[in-house]
């Protein structure tokens, strides 16, 4: 009974899986396990009735029951799902991928097992920690096989510190890229509070002064507050960055999180700043203490949404990022169940400031998907007792397939434009 899996390959690869000589007259269980970081098991099932000649292919069958519906060659990874007492569950990869094991049954029998590995960087890939510059970073080189098609300046979220998970993929894809973190490490601020752009420039031109840049325009993706400086970035810098991917974004800027309590009280507390002023932004009008003394996960929308209606037009105009200023496309992808901000709404702040001055812009979205949609090729399930991110796991992971994609297109857009 012949099981075939794909070779070792990038989470972002295609998947297939398919076996043969199979009595077509009985339905076939297929269940995929994998451990995470932590030596928590996943696992995922699919029930599948065998064609006529005894072939099942999760590229073209859709399973009769299990941890996923419809025709979907990466269902069985997106819907592992760890054991349901475990919180947080967050599915956190070991450091340079997350092995596969199937097994194969029919009629109660084990027919066949194998296993694949599923790879979060390409073998030979070079990273090198950047600290120059007041940096905090992680420069990420493609293996030297993999042609170079741009350079990247990768941003987190509000969790502060590094994220080298999507840098490492993209380099893995042929971007040279910067991860850089900026706020919640050693020798940077402790809040996201009044972050000076200045920092984020300090960054662009490192990149671009490395000798596989030489001098070429860049582009940003970040996601969440990462992406809220990723567009404001590109509508500031105009003539070094070349295109914007923005994951769960917003068009305009929100006040800042002081999360220290270290902001004295009384002063303005925008997220960013530019030549040491901070830049006007929507101010929150919910009593945090009460919000976070609610039940668990808590949903932050309803606070940003408060702040974005609860405005007055004069302060929304300023808090309002110039998205039109970018010299590129521009990549927005938002989830309409987002339940830590209202991105579907913000992100079309920034599309029809774009759409009006005629810019290439391109918005994927799905009512839906949630928050977390940065990073394909993992678990989607999550489980939290702290914040509610939205989103079923089946929209979150098409999603992100999707926008990676486009990521990639839209980032390797700024070198093929410039020769």
């Amino acid at each position: 009974m012949p099981l075939f899996l794909p070779p070792p390959a990038l989470v972002t690869a295609p998947w297939t899986l398919q076996a043969t000589g199979l009595n077509p007259h009985a339905p076939v269980t297929i269940d995929a396990q994998t451990t995470d970081r932590h030596g928590e098991r996943w696992r995922s099932q699919a029930v599948f009735q065998p064609e006529a000649s005894g072939v099942v292919d999760v590229a073209r069958h859709a399973p009769l029951s299990g941890s996923y519906a419809g025709t979907d060659p990466r269902g069985l990874l997106w819907s592992l799902r760890p054991r349901t007492d475990l919180i947080p569950a967050i599915f956190e990869t070991p450091p340079d991928g997350y092995e596969v094991a199937v097994q194969l049954w029919q009629g109660g029998r084990l027919l066949e097992e194998g296993r694949t590995f599923r790879q979060t960087r390409r073998p030979g890939l070079e990273s090198v920690d950047v600290r120059q510059s007041g940096l905090h970073g992680t420069l990420f080189c493609p293996p030297a096989e993999v042609p170079l098609r741009g350079a990247a300046l990768q941003l987190g979220g509000s969790e502060g510190g590094l994220s080298p998970a999507v840098g490492a993929l993209l380099a893995s894809e042929g971007f040279l890229v910067l991860s850089v973190a900026y706020f919640g490490v050693p020798g940077l601020p402790p809040s996201l509070i009044n972050l000076p752009l200045e920092y984020f420039h300090r960054a662009i031109s490192f990149l671009r002064s490395c000798p596989e840049a030489a001098g070429r325009r860049i582009g940003i993706t970040g996601a969440s507050k990462g992406a809220e400086a990723a567009l404001l970035l590109g509508a500031t810098y105009p003539d070094e960055v070349g295109a914007v991917a923005a994951f769960a974004p917003s068009g305009l800027v929100f006040e800042g999180i002081d999360r220290v309590g270290s902001h004295p009280p009384g002063q303005p507390k925008s997220s960013w700043s530019l030549g040491g002023q901070p830049l006007p932004y929507l101010p929150y009008r919910v009593d945090w203490g009460a919000v976070f003394a609610g039940p668990p996960p808590i949903r932050l929308t309803p606070a940003h949404q408060d702040a974005l209606h609860g405005a007055d037009p004069g302060t929304v105009a300023a808090a309002t990022i110039p998205t039109e200023r970018i010299r590129g496309p521009v990549l927005l992808v938002s989830g309409g169940d987002d339940q830590v901000w209202n991105a579907h709404e913000l992100s079309m702040v920034a599309q029809q400031r774009r759409d009006v001055a005629g810019r290439l812009t391109e918005h994927l979205t799905d009512p839906r998907a949630g928050h977390a949609l940065s990073v394909p090729g993992f678990p989607t399930f999550i489980r939290t007792p702290w914040t509610a991110l939205g989103g079923t796991d089946e929209a979150n992971a098409r999603l992100q397939f999707r926008a990676w994609e486009r990521t990639l297109d839209v980032l390797g857009s700024v070198w093929l434009e410039e020769g």
